[in-house]
């Protein structure tokens, strides 16, 4: 896996929440956080993570992870 995706959810009547996802194709990334946070959820794919990135936050390919500051 050469890059992951950056991808922004947002439910109504909760704050966006952006993630971190092993996964090269965005179309496959956003279905993917689409079946974890629901149907009804906007999903949308805002960039590429590096490998780098995806190493130093111990991501394996399907992998996913909320990189949203602690409130």
């Amino acid at each position: 896996m050469q890059y992951g995706r950056i991808v922004r959810t947002y439910t109504l009547g909760e704050p966006y929440a952006t993630y971190i996802v092993a996964e090269e194709n965005a179309a496959k990334a956003t279905a993917m956080m689409k079946e974890q946070i629901g149907a009804d959820a906007s999903v949308e794919c805002i960039g590429r993570a590096s490998k780098e990135l995806l190493r130093a936050i111990g991501l394996s390919a399907g992998e996913f992870k909320k990189v949203d500051p602690e409130e």
